[in-house]
């Protein structure tokens, strides 16, 4: 059932289609099975392509999780509680103390805030790269790292509730009501 994705278009259509399937390594021995079983039921191979899963604000070895609300921000959230929950619980590269931070550099491949703008908030990459030297050298610190992703992940969030609201009013003429 994980694979079906994988033919569901040639099924629809009636026809063969070739499907590329991005997915996490979870996913993974779902559709290498897949690979071997679809030919001899007469459909091609899906491609798989791995991706990256997005780390939980615990560390970057961690997963989102509904059921722990300290580990991820919902697309609900207000500004508030994702500034609460960056500045509490996204885990950080860097120094016990801004002097440390100064002088050593901060360690930007294992902060939780610093690949979350490389993954999906800061599309620039020359802005990606300088964040990367400025955090690395020590010139950007811990609370300025936090505060610009809080503000990115706010305005982002700002858009897409607004969005999702003009959805609501869409959608609900569509939605059976109960009497």
């Amino acid at each position: 059932m994980q694979a079906v994705p994988a033919i569901l278009p040639s099924v629809l259509a009636g026809k063969n289609i070739p499907c590329l399937i991005p997915l996490g390594v979870d996913q993974d021995p779902h559709f290498r099975l897949a690979r071997d079983v679809y030919p001899k039921l007469g459909y091609y191979k899906p491609a798989i392509m791995h991706c990256k899963f997005m780390p939980g604000l615990r560390g970057v070895d961690t997963k989102m999780s509904s059921s722990d609300p300290t580990s991820t921000i919902f697309t609900t959230d207000p500004p508030e509680v994702v500034e609460q929950k960056i500045k509490k619980h996204a885990f950080s590269g860097g120094r016990g103390t801004a002097a440390a931070h100064r002088r050593l550099g901060g360690i930007p491949e294992v902060d939780v805030c610093y690949n979350w703008l490389y993954m999906f908030f800061e599309p620039d990459d020359d802005k990606i790269a300088q964040i990367y030297e400025e955090y690395k050298s020590g010139r950007m610190l811990t609370r300025e790292l936090k505060e610009l992703t809080i503000e990115k992940i706010n305005k982002f969030l700002k858009k897409h509730q607004a969005a999702r609201e003009r959805a609501k009013k869409k959608v609900a003429k569509y939605l059976y009501k109960l009497k």
